[in-house]
């Protein structure tokens, strides 16, 4: 009832995004051939994760439980590089480890009972958010904010049916608004901002970013809920802030050529220079109503042009190109 209400939390939240902000935005709306994706991303990080982390919690602390959710950057990482051909250079390979080491080391000298199962939940929750991050970034393209409002809904109604069918009630009126207010802030909007850092920086460098959001858990856990700060969450915290260090001081540049290619997206056209992967004509309908001496942004179905440039990139969608 807990993981259905965070996600209906989150639903209600971008319903009211999308009637403050969405038909402001110029984006590809989803298509058919994005159904298996975006079920896929919805099962996994919307019922799978939600599931597997409220369980988790109850065996762990929230300090533990925030430092063991770096393990979803380590996940991300390994199905980019692994299966998603994207690129990580020297600094992210050392980072990782690190990462991982501190999440370890947490669970060391308590591997019995609660802890190694609760450890365990964390865990399987991190892997489904891992391939849900690599899924949402191959959707980045399109309308973030249908995307995740498609998502929020696609979980929240399953897991409310569920439980309601295990005979589980609706919780008293503080913990219901706390659910939903936390479902809201932490699920709803914390997904579309991510689809958006998705699209800007493909999924394993996304992954970097995301993984300073457990040591926001840890200040919380000790400076509101007043847990204890252990030796072993301050050796955790050493490893892991060492390792997200490393990650951010990452750094892509050379030569590389990019292939023809069409697929439909939001992109900007400048008033000069610019992008020079957007340099294609328009349609007459495709052009902005009113002038834009700015630039304008639209989404439509577009060529990229053969090219080849040095830049600063990251395995977005346009450089998956090989090493």
């Amino acid at each position: 009832m807990i993981a259905a209400l965070l996600y209906t939390g989150a639903a209600l939240a971008l319903l009211m995004v999308r009637a403050a902000v969405g038909r402001q935005q110029a984006e590809s709306p989803v298509q058919r051939r994005d159904l298996a994706p975006l079920v896929g991303l919805t099962v996994l990080g919307g019922i799978v994760g939600p599931l597997c982390l409220v369980q988790g919690l109850t065996l762990l602390s929230a300090g533990s439980a925030s430092l063991l959710l770096n393990l979803e950057a380590v996940f991300t990482m390994l199905i980019a590089m692994l299966i998603g051909r994207e690129h990580l250079s020297r600094n992210g390979l050392i980072a990782a480890p690190l990462i991982l080491a501190g999440a370890v080391f947490l669970s060391e000298g308590s591997l019995g009972g609660t802890t190694v199962q609760g450890g365990l939940l964390i865990g399987a929750a991190c892997l489904a958010w891992g391939i849900d991050n690599n899924l949402s970034q191959r959707l980045s393209l399109r309308n973030p904010l249908q995307i995740s409002l498609l998502k929020a809904l696609g979980a929240s109604v399953p897991m409310l049916l569920l439980a309601m069918g295990l005979g589980q009630r609706f919780p008293a009126g503080p913990t219901l608004l706390a659910a939903l207010a936390i479902g809201a802030v932490g699920y709803g909007l914390s997904i579309w901002l991510d689809l958006l850092a998705l699209r800007e920086l493909g999924a394993a460098r996304e992954a970097m970013v995301f993984a300073t959001a457990p040591f926001v858990g840890v200040v919380f856990a000790v400076l509101v809920l007043r847990e204890d700060f252990t030796i072993p969450q301050a050796l955790a915290s050493l490893l892991m802030v060492v390792g997200v260090g490393v990650l951010i001081r990452d750094d892509h540049t050379h030569r590389h050529h990019h292939a023809a290619l069409r697929h439909a997206h939001r992109h900007h056209h400048g008033s000069a220079g610019g992008n020079p992967h957007h340099s294609h004509d328009h349609r007459e309908d495709e052009l902005p109503t009113q002038g834009a001496r700015g630039g304008f942004w639209h989404a439509h179905e577009h060529l990229h042009e053969p090219i080849d440039h040095e830049h600063p990139h990251v395995s977005d969608a346009h450089h998956r190109h090989s090493h």
